[in-house]
């Protein structure tokens, strides 16, 4: 498979996990700009320095593209405003340039999942969203490669007893 040959059956994959979620609830430009700031500002960002911006107002989908300065530019569309989206083009931007959908994308899509629906302490997934895109990525034939970053933290919303 080419970097980029499993691109049909990532979206399968991504419909099959997040479809009828609220990571597919369409929000605004601004909340979901906030979230990829809450990831890549957070402890666990590996990756390059990411900027944020609205595609044209005709634009029908969301990219991830690295500029000369080893930043990444998510276009985000105004039909998939959503964290599903967003944890796509995120993955991108970690995975880096000219990995298209290749398995060591599909491992930092997993891992910018996990943190991604983990920023909210009072709302963590857990394992719930990661393990629902492992399988249908698992489901349409696709291998996970190795990751080349540290792992996320653990999201875990019990306290320590101490």
């Amino acid at each position: 498979m080419s970097r980029d040959g499993g691109r049909t059956e990532v979206y399968a994959a991504e419909a099959a996990a997040f479809d009828g979620t609220d990571l597919e609830v369409i929000r605004s430009f601004e909340e979901i700009a906030a979230i990829i700031a809450g990831v890549v500002g957070g402890s666990w960002w590996p990756g390059s320095p990411v900027g944020v911006v609205a595609a044209r107002r005709d634009a029908t989908s969301s990219s991830a593209r690295r500029t000369g300065h080893e930043t990444t530019i998510i276009r985000l569309a105004a039909p998939q405003l959503t964290v599903a989206t967003a944890a796509h083009e995120l993955a991108h931007a970690l995975a880096g340039p000219g990995e298209g959908h290749s398995p060591v994308f599909l491992a930092a899509y997993l891992d910018v999942v996990a943190v991604m629906t983990n920023l909210d302490p009072s709302d963590r997934r857990h394992g719930l969203h990661v393990a629902q895109l492992r399988a249908a990525l698992d489901a349409v034939g696709l291998t996970v490669g190795r990751r080349a970053w540290p792992p996320p933290p653990e999201a875990s919303s019990t306290a320590i007893a101490l």
